[in-house]
């Protein structure tokens, strides 16, 4: 799984399914200034790698080593209807599950971190066996679209116009890149068609603002008035509730489809 390319494109997959793995690990708090914080780590972490080469997750930055390290890559860690997750695709995922609690200066236990892996694997190969059913899929235009937006942001990030450079250095493909876009995409289109539109109340609003006050308070900051954060609370509170959504989507899928553990 060459991923290291789109490191951007794997969180924005990975967050649908993700943050319901967290267990409410990352602060209410967050805020738009982490948000942007965190995508300017992500495109450090991209640049860093690609000069690096591919990092495989078999260590953490603090040096902790993965759990399955000395497991082949091509051993069979998971499956979900049959369908085998490898100790590779494994190792891949916990690399980035580990840069995004290092974005946040968390540190988690190596049982934490595969957890958290082999849950999104587990999770994305059920979304897309469930899309596949549904007959859910992007057309090659949205597949397209996407494409042509990342690949610009990615000249601009390189500043080269030279594509299959910047695929050799990371290690990857345009059908990989494509087939990630075509995964982000489907899971996008199935999670939308299967959750329902979440509304925001000022009863939850004002709940949210008094955590908030409350947090800052503590660690004697002032806070900013409810009308200034009233546009962020709003959408703090919204993706809270989708992702409560997709995390009982998520456990009905689990209770329906047959999911084999194997490490």
């Amino acid at each position: 799984m060459k991923k290291i390319l789109l490191a951007s494109l794997i969180v924005m997959l990975t967050a649908i399914l993700a943050a319901c793995t967290d267990n409410g690990e990352e602060d209410e708090g967050d805020n738009q200034e982490q948000n942007q914080e965190e995508q300017g780590q992500e495109e450090q972490n991209n640049d860093e790698q690609s000069e690096d080469g591919e990092n495989t997750g078999e260590e953490s930055a603090n040096g902790q080593e993965s759990l399955t390290a000395d497991l082949p890559e091509d051993e069979v860690v998971a499956t979900v209807n049959g369908e085998e997750i490898t100790n590779g695709e494994l190792l891949q995922n916990e690399t980035f599950v580990k840069q995004r609690y290092q974005m946040f200066g968390m540190q988690q236990s190596a049982e934490q971190i595969q957890q958290q892996a082999l849950d999104q694997l587990i999770n994305t190969e059920l979304v897309l066996q469930s899309a596949e059913e549904a007959g859910i899929e992007p057309t090659e235009e949205e597949i397209n679209t996407e494409y042509d937006n990342m690949i610009s942001q990615l000249k601009e990030q390189n500043q080269t116009d030279d594509v299959s450079q910047i695929f050799e250095q990371a290690g990857t493909t345009e059908e990989e890149v494509r087939n990630d876009i075509r995964t982000q995409l489907t899971t996008e289109k199935y999670l939308d068609q299967n959750t329902e539109e979440v509304t925001v109340s000022d009863e939850e609003i004002q709940e949210a603002y008094d955590n908030y006050t409350a947090q800052l308070e503590q660690a004697d900051q002032e806070p900013q008035s409810l009308e200034d954060m009233r546009g962020q609370l709003e959408q703090q509170v919204k993706t809270q509730k989708e992702g409560e959504q997709t995390q009982q989507l998520l456990d009905q899928l689990r209770e329906d489809n047959d999911v084999e553990i194997l490490i």
